[in-house]
Order: C-alpha cells, then structure tokens, then sequence
C-alpha cells in the first residue's frame, strides 16, 4: 500500500506499523541542463525513479506500507555562470537531510530511503554522512543508494544492462551533464520538454579528474550547459537506462528492507576521499 503523507493524518501516521513501513523521500535541485533540457530534469527523474521502483516493491512486499511525499527541490553542486541554478552548500544540504530524516524518526518510522536523480559525488556523499549519523543515534533506519548506484557499485545483472548498452557507454564515456544518457532519460519520462535541437548540439568532453575541478567545468560548459554528447540520444535508450536504474534501487532497497548485505550499497565508491566530506561532521 502507498500513502501520501500529504493527504493522511497524524492519526494515520500514527496507526502504520512501524515495522512494516518504508518512507521514500527525493531530493534533487532545480538547475541548468543545457539549452535543449529544462531545470527539472533532475527532479523529474528522481520522481519517475521512486514511483516506479515503488511499484515493484509494493508486488514484493505487499504487507508493507511505503509513505510518499513531493521531491524536496534542493541539493549540492558548484555550477556558476549560467542561470537557473539552486543550490545548498554541502553543509546545509547535510543539515537539512538529518534534520528531515530524524523528524520522520520521531514518528517512529524504521525504515527511511532517499532517491536522488542528481550524482555529484559530494551531493550524495552529504546524504550518506547524513544517513550515517541518524544511523549511529538511532540503529539502522536510513539508507541512500545512490552514490552506489551512480558510481557503478550495484551489480549489472541487478540494472539488467544489455550488449548495445555496453558498447553505448564504452563508445559515449564521461558524458556527465544533460548529454545523451540524461536527455535519453527525458525522452521517455518527459519528451514534450525536451527541445528537438538536442541533435545539434556539440560534444563537449570532460574527463574524471577535471570534474572535480568547478573552473574546469565552468569553462567547459560556457554557453552551452552540457557535459557530454547529447546527440547520441533516443527515447529506447532512456527507456532502456530508466528501467535499469528502477531495477538497481529496488533491489538495494530490498535489501535494506531485509537487511541482507545492503551496506555495500550504503556509500558512493569515493567516499573515502574526506576531501569530498560535510567538513566537521562527526
């Protein structure tokens, strides 16, 4: 069963079982996507991601009850020169996580999960520690995926990626802004926002290490928005990259439900790095 806290009561609330309920929270900014996406891009994948991951938890877990609530439209990035942005610093996107995270403790809740369609490192990275501390007080209730499943730490056969999609992303590498894999997401989930001269727009390329630099990116992205190679894009292939990210959070959240082997998905690969760390978080 699926309930949206927005239209349910305290006594609603109050009346779940705790033990057999899941609230999902988005989080995810509003920003620049180029000329040919708009601002929401983000958001509207981190919805689309949630309502169809629910949809086979609710077939999976049919006693539970798994609470909704809108996209929380914020999060962490250091993109400058063109507008459109909103973004927190790191260290307000981690406070307003734990703050939201252990108010929905309050109510008693056991099981809380946060999807976001934005994967800067240090964005999810804030949501982890944020996780980790609720974690630390309360025994384990939160989990983020994400960082693992942007950073490729979820196993493939659990995204079932194909052979074409394979040679896609080895041909197509590093394409890390509103390219072809975020417009491709966008013809399927929203195609009437996508502007038809995504085609004609050029290849800008950045590798991993300048992505880590905001000057590097700032330049790069002059005039234009986008990292990566949107031309490449197509409905089938976002049809094909939205399926396997709703099958990877489902699955990790499955096994955070069950609390088997979930941990290994409870952190972004560069985690480790403290360079990319909330400063002064505990």
């Amino acid at each position: 069963m699926r309930l949206n806290i927005l239209e349910i009561n305290w006594l609603e609330v109050e009346q779940c079982n705790k033990e057999k309920t899941i609230a999902f929270i988005g989080l995810a900014p509003i920003e620049e996507h180029g000329r040919h996406l708009p601002l929401g891009v983000d958001v509207y994948e981190t919805q689309y991601w949630m309502e169809n991951s629910l949809s086979k938890l609710e077939v999976e877990f049919g006693d539970y009850t798994f609470l909704t609530m809108p996209v929380i439209t914020f999060g962490h990035a250091n993109m400058k020169g063109i507008p459109g942005n909103i973004h927190l610093s790191q260290q307000l996107l981690y406070e307003l996580v734990l703050v939201t995270v252990n108010n929905i403790v309050e109510w008693g809740i056991e099981h809380i999960v946060i999807i976001s369609g934005h994967a800067d490192p240090k964005h999810t990275i804030a949501i982890e520690q944020a996780c980790e501390k609720v974690n630390n007080e309360n025994g384990i209730v939160a989990f983020a995926p994400m960082g693992a499943i942007f950073s490729k730490k979820v196993p493939i056969k659990a995204g079932n990626q194909d052979q074409d999609m394979k040679q896609k992303l080895k041909a197509y590498p590093n394409d890390f802004h509103a390219g072809w894999i975020e417009t491709s997401n966008m013809l399927e989930i929203r195609k009437d926002l996508v502007k038809h001269d995504f085609m004609k727009q050029p290849d800008i390329i950045v590798n991993d290490k300048d992505m880590l630099n905001p000057e590097v990116v700032m330049t790069k992205t002059s005039g234009y928005g986008h990292l990566g190679y949107p031309k490449e894009a197509s409905a089938m292939l976002g049809k094909t990259l939205n399926k396997a990210v709703i099958e990877k959070i489902r699955y990790c959240t499955s096994c955070f439900i069950k609390r088997q082997n979930f941990q290994q998905f409870a952190h972004h690969k560069l985690y480790g790095i403290p360079s990319l760390h909330v400063k002064g978080v505990e």
